[in-house]
């Protein structure tokens, strides 16, 4: 009866770090499309700064 009782167990454990691994994965894809994001920004802003700059 004690395997019975552990395999339920180790299921929903496995299930739980599975939906744990999957919540970190997608924060890290946001977080880093946030930052590519703000890169790509940064850089506009630089180029319109340098086409402004001369006049």
């Amino acid at each position: 009866m004690g395997l019975m009782t552990f395999i339920p167990v180790l299921i929903s454990s496995v299930v739980y770090l599975a939906v744990l691994f999957v919540l970190f994965y997608l924060i890290f894809k946001w977080m880093n499309k946030v930052v590519a994001l703000k890169q790509e920004q940064n850089d506009l802003l630089r180029e319109i700064i340098s086409k402004m700059d001369p006049k």
